[in-house]
């Protein structure tokens, strides 16, 4: 008998343990039958087959701007009204990750673009110096070096014939951001099976495939699978790479009597003005007294690698299909990069109206997620704690209240200043306390790659091929990017 009242008291227990969030749960389920959204079954059977962006641009015709989705137990509130993104991205309150981003901390840790609460605003308060347009000009210099190769690489494929191009511009992506936010040359272009750049293109495969795969979504089955195994290697061989450069890094800075940022200012030996890394810049944080241990410093390192990496090379690449779907942009564009050759620091005006249509059109990053911690009012609707909440970026750049003719390539859009487009109708970098720190940066690598690129050749149509865009951690074509090239 005693046995019995002991069981029932430890249910009981446990019942009241998990109360609050089986009432959370009830309430959130209440709320989200007053939304329209598809079923789980509906999800698992477009999850197997694909095109899941397509997919989501047939539930806002379905349901209209706002609708929800249950993934397993998780309730994602999807919005596609720019008013309502700009409360969404706009509010000071909704600044926490939804759990989705949960899936890199294994990689990124409580880095800044996984981070919330008190910790992120310290770490974004420290690291925006570190993003002012004086110190990431410093970096123009390394990414043009790395253009150069990229070229080489390339002559051999300007022979009129089709080609993937995407593989040739990772590469080249992952040797800029390498030499700019670790100060290392990786030659990532000139030895493509390193174990490190291996390590870096199987983890953005694993992340993906486990993002939207229901089982593997729970880490104890997760971390025993194959799966798990191989993403725990690679992690192994990221974290001890960028642990190293760190301890390099840091040797070099004591070497060269570098311990504030006054010091850098200085010029070396031989009379040439020193240049930091990004890495440099946390570590004389650090010295000076920075709130900053060293596993944070590769936390930041390290999500500085995957944004800068995997954005841009997307971005790149989609920008080179379009400008050779389309010659009479593509020419404007070279015309542009010749004139202002040496000086892409400058403003460039039609080339970033090309950069801004391709990121309308193909946004690097197509959804930012927030989770709810406390009842929010976000237009009509007040959405429960613990659900989550989506901007859905790739459905807002598509809507043709905003943009005439959606699906139409026109950079023109972008230079004619609409005055009618909403302030939250384009944001590609996001928008508000948690906007893309760097921006700036992105937009000087896409302007110094593509008008090199430009200078030194012609993109040409392959005929048939269009992108088969997914939703991954970032966007990709599911089917490369096919173009033809010739040298100019």
């Amino acid at each position: 008998m005693s046995a019995l009242v002991l069981i029932a008291f430890a249910l009981w227990a446990l019942f009241m343990r998990f109360l609050p969030e089986i009432v959370q749960f009830l309430k959130i389920r209440q709320f989200s039958t007053t939304l329209p959204g598809p079923t789980i079954g509906e999800l698992i059977e477009v999850s197997k087959k694909g095109g899941i962006l397509n997919w989501l641009q047939e539930q806002r015709k379905k349901h209209g701007s706002t609708f929800r989705i249950w993934f397993g137990k998780d309730l994602m509130v999807f919005f596609t009204n720019p008013e309502d993104i700009k409360h969404i991205l706009s509010n000071n309150t909704l600044l926490t990750k939804s759990r989705n981003y949960e899936i890199v901390e294994s990689w990124l840790g409580k880095g800044l673009l996984t981070n919330s609460g008190e910790s992120w605003h310290r770490r974004r308060k420290l690291l925006t110096p570190g993003f002012h347009f004086k110190i990431l000009s410093e970096f123009k210099e390394p990414m043009e070096e790395n253009c150069k190769i990229l070229v080489s690489q390339l002559l051999a494929k300007a022979d009129g014939q089709p080609f993937d191009i995407y593989p040739y511009i990772t590469l080249f992506a992952l040797d800029a951001i390498c030499e700019t936010a670790m100060g290392i040359k990786k030659n990532a272009q000139l030895q493509a099976n390193s174990e490190y750049v291996q390590a870096v293109q199987d983890i953005c495969r694993i992340l993906h495939k486990q993002s939207f795969s229901f089982w593997q979504r729970f880490n104890i089955l997760f971390k025993f699978s194959g799966a798990g195994k191989a993403r725990d290697a690679a992690l192994k061989v990221l974290h001890d790479e960028t642990n190293r450069v760190i301890k390099l890094r840091r040797e070099m800075l004591k070497n060269s009597q570098i311990s504030t940022f006054s010091d850098v200012d200085k010029t070396d030996d031989i009379g040439s003005k020193r240049r930091l890394a990004f890495l440099d810049m946390l570590l004389i944080s650090q010295i000076e007294g920075g709130d900053l241990t060293d596993r944070e410093i590769r936390e930041e390192v390290d999500t500085f690698m995957f944004e800068g990496h995997d954005t841009t090379s997307s971005a790149i690449a989609f920008a080179i299909y379009l400008l050779s779907q389309h010659a009479d942009v593509q020419q404007k564009a070279y015309e542009e990069a010749v004139e202002l050759e040496g000086r892409e620091k400058e403003s460039m005006h039609y080339l970033e109206a090309v950069i801004k249509e391709t990121l309308r059109i193909y946004p690097s990053v197509p959804f930012f997620s927030r989770k709810i911690t406390e009842d929010t009012q976000i237009g009509n609707i007040t959405v429960p704690k613990g659900a989550s909440i989506s901007s859905l970026v790739y459905l807002v750049h598509r809507d043709e209240s905003n943009f005439k003719d959606p699906e139409k390539f026109d950079p023109e859009r972008f230079l004619t200043a609409e005055k009618d487009l909403h302030p939250y109708a384009f944001v590609a970098f996001s928008a508000g306390p948690r906007n893309c720190i760097g921006q700036k940066f992105a937009m000087l690598e896409l302007k110094c790659s593509l008008s090199y690129l430009l200078r030194n050749f012609e993109f040409l149509p392959v005929e048939n091929f269009k992108p088969n865009p997914l939703a991954e951690l970032v966007m990709k074509s599911g089917n490369g990017i096919q173009i033809r090239m010739k040298p100019r």
